[in-house]
């Protein structure tokens, strides 16, 4: 028989991350319906998933048909979707994903975030993790919040810098963690007040790929290791940069296994680029089962590595990478804060209104300075109005700034090619500084 509760192991070996699959994909066949009829539609039979080895003759999930299902689809049978944790990511893929896990797994995923840090410093209680530039969303609102003997401090994108300087110099942090881009606009800040930031344990950097001129400016300001962090919404911790082989990381076998395909699918072998699929091993309220990430990456052959850690080794070789965008007057927006723009204008809040129904995918692209151009997949609730709201608040950006909508079919990247909610195409000081160190 095989233990639900191996899922929740927080360190796991190859056989520990078997017992998982084999759990969950069982688990997710009997109970949610979206998985029911997916594999039953591609013939395949999950009592004949023993092993990691064995989930390629899976079918793959992408965002787009998850969320179609929705919650009557993609939900356990039996959970009460009010009384599970909800999260949504950021939508920066190009379809927002909305999130469901019940108290214990939040938990775990939580535990497996600090366990990741451990990898790469030695971590005592009472410690103070600071995360730099989130989202103020679902239930993460609140600056300072206390876990026992943790405290969590969340500098929030729309806080003012002003007042993230502040909070920031009053505490002493032990892991401070963010987007590349995010440490990018905070140092600058910080030098232009003449302010030497406190000493963290560690800076871990995630969500965009970290470029190395990027990464040595934040040691260099911040006097600490930095560690570049594979993670996402829907599973937590992805993998860890190796503290040994700077460049190369480890995969998470406590919260997911990852895998590499090609366009078709099909696996490629060690050391070849593919696309990442993941599948999460503790999550059974909202399972993830064979998932297209977006991001590319390279698996290398499993063994002993110097760090002391026994498993797989990766690399990621393309993820999300921050495109700013210029305004008129010279002044460099964060992609976050045009999706944000321009997201922030749906009627999110209104009875009965979804995202998924109105917009399935959407790409905001600029190529001239004063104009936005919106390229988006409508869905059946579609109506021309919703642009009004977003060309009011593009306009609060800079009174010269335009809107432009283009309907599509489809909206794919290049081949090879991550695909980008955000494309700034002008030349940015973020840019050029990447160019200038391409170029060394």
């Amino acid at each position: 028989m095989i233990s639900r509760f191996t899922r929740f192991l927080p360190r796991k070996n190859k056989k520990d991350v078997d017992r998982a699959v084999r759990f969950i994909v069982s688990y997710a066949y009997k109970n949610v319906p979206f998985y029911r009829k997916y594999y039953n539609q591609a013939g395949v039979d999950p009592l004949s998933i023993h092993s990691v080895d064995d989930l390629p003759r899976l079918p793959m999930v992408n965002r787009l048909d998850l969320m179609v299902a929705g919650t009557a689809g993609y939900l356990h049978d039996g959970v009460f979707p009010e009384k599970l944790i909800i999260r949504h990511t950021t939508g920066t893929t190009g379809t927002p994903v909305v999130i469901h896990k019940n108290r214990i797994e939040e938990a775990f995923r939580k535990i497996t975030i600090v366990d990741a840090y451990r990898r790469n410093v030695s971590l005592t209680c009472p410690m103070t993790l600071v995360d730099v530039g989130p989202e103020r969303k679902d239930s993460s609102t609140e600056i300072f919040v206390k876990l026992g003997p943790v405290n969590i401090v969340r500098l929030f994108r729309v806080t003012p810098m002003e007042e993230k300087i502040d909070i920031l110099m009053r505490i002493k942090p032990t892991v401070l963690s963010g987007r590349p881009s995010v440490f990018w606009d905070l140092i600058n800040a910080l030098k232009e007040k003449n302010i030497v930031p406190p000493v963290p344990r560690l800076i871990t950097c995630g969500a965009e790929i970290l470029f190395p001129h990027v990464r040595k400016q934040i040691e260099d300001f911040f006097r600490c290791r930095v560690a570049d962090y594979y993670n996402c919404e829907e599973v937590g911790n992805l993998a860890w940069e190796c503290p040994t082989n700077p460049g190369l990381m480890h995969p998470n076998m406590a919260t997911a296994w990852i895998e590499t395909v090609d366009y078709h699918g099909n696996p490629v072998p060690a050391g070849i680029e593919g696309n990442l699929i993941i599948t999460n091993l503790y999550n059974c309220s909202m399972p993830f089962i064979r998932y297209e990430m977006g991001d590319k990456g390279t698996l290398l052959q499993s063994g002993q590595c110097q760090c002391g850690f026994n498993g797989p080794v990766m690399r990621l070789t393309e993820g999300r990478c921050e495109n700013y965008i210029v305004l008129p007057d010279g002044r460099e927006i964060t992609p976050r804060i045009i999706y944000e723009v321009v997201n922030s204008a749906f009627p999110h809040d209104t009875p009965g209104w979804s995202m998924i129904d109105a917009i399935r995918t959407y790409q905001i692209i600029q190529e001239v300075d004063n104009l936005l151009v919106v390229k988006f997949v409508p869905g059946p609730a579609y109506k021309e109005s919703l642009w009004r709201a977003v060309e009011e608040n593009i306009k609060q950006l800079h009174p010269a700034m335009r809107l432009e909508v283009i309907i599509v079919n489809d909206l794919r990247p290049e081949p090879g090619k991550k695909f980008h909610q955000v494309m700034g195409k002008l030349t940015s000081r973020w840019k050029r500084e990447q160019d200038n160190q391409e170029n060394k």
